[in-house]
């Protein structure tokens, strides 16, 4: 009976932690979501609430590699358009030119980024695979530039800190070759699918933009 009652203690432990693990993982998932989700149709502020939220992306660049000149490649880049209460649009990155995807675009800036709203947890609170197409997911595509400008360089590097904390300590703890440095896409093309049987929706970089925040 002691063993049957301790088993009973050992899983009601294990049961709690799982649930406080899973809701400091929701919170984390959700701090940098200040809006409401839009609803579907609503394009532009879909486009510009899921830029916000994320955290990471995937980068698609054309292959320099010896043997895949010229075909696609695909990386993680971590992401920032603003701290939680300013929102730009404007995807910032913290890149080093050591890294694979830089130096595909040392040769060519033109990339695509793409964003799940599966990072969120709206489609897994919901049920919603990743695949369908209600969870929402984003194409940006655009020249990848470094950022320049010193006013704008200082914002990028706070909006990047603010959400990713340990990058500030890449320069230092990284080898001394690594001049981690801020970039951002200058976006031409806005490609994103939110809901079943309507399609995907291509939003003009002016109407992105034009999103209150």
């Amino acid at each position: 009976m002691s063993k049957f009652c301790g088993s009973l203690l050992l899983l009601a432990l294990i049961t709690f932690q799982s649930c406080i693990a899973s809701q400091e993982v929701v919170s984390r998932k959700l701090k940098f979501s200040p809006r409401a989700r839009p609803p579907p149709s609503h394009h532009a502020e879909m486009a510009r609430y899921l830029a916000h939220t994320v955290d990471w992306c995937v980068i698609g660049t054309t292959s320099t590699m010896k043997g895949r000149e010229g075909l696609p490649f695909t990386n993680i880049l971590s992401v920032s358009d603003g701290p939680v209460n300013n929102s730009t649009g404007v995807p910032y990155f913290y890149v080093t030119n050591l890294d694979q995807s830089n130096k595909d675009i040392l040769e060519n800036k033109r990339v695509s980024i793409s964003m799940s709203e599966y990072q969120t947890g709206y489609c897994s609170n919901h049920s919603i695979d990743a695949e369908d197409p209600k969870c929402t997911r984003l194409t940006l595509g655009g020249k990848f530039v470094k950022v320049t400008d010193k006013a704008e360089k200082d914002f990028a590097l706070k909006a990047l800190f603010t959400r990713h904390p340990e990058m500030k300590h890449w320069n230092h703890s990284a080898p001394p070759n690594h001049h981690f440095y801020a970039a951002k896409m200058d976006i031409d093309f806005i490609w994103l699918l939110d809901s079943s049987g309507h399609g995907a929706a291509i939003i003009s970089p002016k109407k992105y933009y034009a999103v209150k925040w």
